[in-house]
């Protein structure tokens, strides 16, 4: 996949702190890997949510509304 560039809006004292101490040609690395880092996280919570929602009981309700209606989604329309 092609790298793309972005610009990000970081507090100052950080970012000289971050150009001081992280080589030049480690940044983007270290960035990139900071990044997939809290997709992961981000996608783990996210899963987290979706099984509570699929298995525990305090939504046994909202699933049933879900399931009634996916069962009329489609009703009166023509293939």
């Amino acid at each position: 996949m092609a790298a793309l560039r972005a610009s990000y809006t970081i507090e100052s004292e950080v970012l000289l702190k971050f150009n001081e101490m992280v080589p030049a040609g480690d940044r983007s690395q270290l960035i990139q890997h900071l990044m997939e880092r809290a997709l992961s996280e981000r996608r783990k919570q996210l899963e987290a949510i979706a099984i509570e929602f699929e298995t525990h009981p305090d939504f046994a309700q909202a699933r049933a509304d879900g399931e009634a209606f996916d069962a009329t989604i489609a009703d009166g329309l023509e293939e």
